[in-house]
């Protein structure tokens, strides 16, 4: 039979093995990656593509920009593309797919857009001149704040969130096929940060192509 202390010392283990299993947890939390497709598309046909630019937190920044930030993301988006049998070409290749990205990243007590209904995709995205009108993404930055487009909705984070928007269009069609949303807390070690970056891009190609 067994004593009081015994079952008070089993209970510690048991309260001890919990915390940690909750702390391993923790620990290896990802990446949030959440990816949307058009079921129409035809994603077989999908052989090259090129970048059109990148949105860095709020700022269209030009293709003909190589910041460190940038060309790492790229570099990770490229090798899942290169593996799927998605070479990158240059625009006037006449690329079957454009990828654009946006970057951001928010503080604590602020919000974050997002643009999901309906869906990843949703509908707020407009074609024009130059390819995209306006931005391409799903936020607009105007006078110090975010604004977002219709169909959209605010969550406030007390993070520091940061945000990868992948968007792959066919400019024959000017429509957006897939798209994939990774959201990650931030540290202050930047090779960290974009360790984040790697499993969450990692993570949402897995299914890519995806099955219809």
């Amino acid at each position: 039979m067994r004593t009081g202390k015994a079952r008070k010392m089993n209970i510690r283990v048991l309260i001890t093995c919990l915390a940690l299993g909750l702390l391993v947890a923790g620990g290896c939390a990802g990446p949030d990656v959440r990816t949307d497709f058009d079921p129409s598309a035809d994603f077989s046909a999908f052989r090259s593509f090129a970048y059109l630019g990148i949105t860095d937190r709020g700022y269209e920044v030009g293709v003909s920009d190589k910041s460190p930030l940038r060309r790492r993301i790229e570099q990770l988006v490229e090798e899942q593309l290169v593996a799927k049998g998605v070479p990158q070409v240059n625009l006037e290749a006449s690329p079957d797919l454009l990828v654009h990205l946006f970057f951001g990243v928010k503080g604590k007590q602020q919000a974050q857009k997002t643009s999901m209904t309906p869906g990843l995709l949703g509908r707020g995205y407009g074609w024009g001149p130059g390819y995209y009108a306006g931005h391409v993404s799903a936020y607009e930055y105007h006078e110090g704040t975010w604004t977002p487009i219709k169909n959209s909705r605010e969550t406030i984070y007390e993070d520091h969130e940061g945000v990868l928007i992948v968007d792959l269009a066919v400019p024959s069609k000017k429509e957006l096929v897939w798209r994939a949303v990774i959201r990650a807390v931030m540290t202050d070690n930047l090779e960290e940060n974009f360790e984040l970056a790697d499993k969450g891009i990692a993570k949402a190609f897995k299914n890519y192509p995806p099955d219809k």
